[in-house]
């Protein structure tokens, strides 16, 4: 092979990376990208939590949680779950009455939560966000 022919291959490899890192930023998600134990803490209006949730890979989650709101500490609290994780990694999921949207990242190393249920008393609700890493 001459150096023509090397150089002229060496380039196309070159070039042909940035194809190859998008591809791996197009990856997919699955209700398996979410699986195992995730540390998680959240913060709101007057309001933190501490908790850890394990996720079965199938859409079931479990929870031990303990929080705290003003003059009020509470847990540990127990509980289960649903959640549902779309090809572009975006996550519903509901527990304790309440329905949360989250965003996986690091393929599945953790994610980010919002809580999106609001309180039928728009005075009353509360805006409370946090993340969840894997154990």
């Amino acid at each position: 092979m001459s150096n023509r022919n090397l150089v002229m291959w060496l380039i196309l490899g070159v070039l042909s990376l940035p194809v190859a890192m998008r591809s791996e930023d197009s990856a997919s998600c699955s209700n398996a990208t979410l699986h195992g134990s995730y540390a998680f803490h959240a913060t709101g209006e007057r309001f933190a939590a501490v908790a850890r949730f394990t996720f079965d890979g199938r859409g079931g989650l479990t929870a031990t949680f303990f929080g705290r709101s003003p003059g009020n500490p509470f847990g540990p609290i127990e509980f289960t779950g649903t959640y549902s994780v779309s090809p572009d990694c975006i996550v519903t999921d509901e527990w304790l009455d309440s329905i949360h949207h989250s965003v996986v990242y690091g393929k599945g190393t953790g994610y980010f939560i919002l809580n999106s249920s609001p309180d039928g008393d728009p005075t009353q609700d509360t805006v409370n966000s946090g993340e969840g890493r894997r154990q």
